[in-house]
């Protein structure tokens, strides 16, 4: 029986490959090899490798709303603990990474690839903006629950949260430890924001 090339698989083995060993690292030979995909299907698929990096960032966005959907509308918590435990999950994942080499796809390519392909840029920022925005959302609700001070930009406060944790996954990766990661939500949750 004849197997059928799906893009799903070459998307799922390529956001591995990248994760692992970055986007300039990973050739379309190694991507199609893992995938067992004939050479040709690649380019069936995607145009160029800058339409197939829009895609593993789509995927990985896709698994990053999954995974924080039902931790944002988990009303048995308060929206500060909402936004700590959604820290604390990608911590979790980051752990279970070979020695901490992986970090965030959003993180990795935006120093890779954003000064090279303006559309991969912009889906950075348009995932960057998603992400503060649920972040914001569940700060303006501690806020108004009292949790945090009033006078706090919930926009500003979100976007410095996720530039910390992006900078604590850098140093993690440098160190081969998530003590850094831990160290933010020590630092942010348990001393800054209580």
């Amino acid at each position: 029986m004849k197997r059928i090339h799906n893009k799903d698989d070459i998307v799922q083995v390529g956001l591995d490959l990248v994760l692992s060993q970055g986007f300039n690292a990973t050739g379309v030979e190694a991507i199609l090899k893992q995938a067992k995909v004939p050479k040709g299907s690649f380019y069936n698929f995607f145009s160029s490798k800058e339409d197939f990096a829009l895609a593993i960032i789509d995927k990985f966005v896709a698994g990053r709303v999954e995974t924080f959907l039902p931790i944002f509308s988990d009303e048995s918590l308060s929206p500060l603990e909402r936004v700590k435990k959604s820290f604390e999950v990608l911590i979790e994942r980051f752990e279970v990474d070979d020695c901490c080499t992986q970090g965030c796809l959003i993180g990795n390519l935006g120093q890779e690839l954003a000064d090279h392909f303006e559309s991969v840029r912009q889906r950075l920022e348009e995932s960057l903006q998603m992400w503060t925005g649920g972040i914001a959302t569940l700060l303006l609700q501690a806020q108004q629950a009292k949790a945090i001070p009033a006078d706090l930009d919930t926009v500003m406060l979100a976007e410095n949260l996720i530039s910390s944790f992006q900078g604590a996954l850098l140093r993690a990766k440098v160190k081969k430890t998530p003590q850094p990661v831990k160290d933010f939500i020590h630092l942010y949750f348990d001393r800054f924001l209580t």
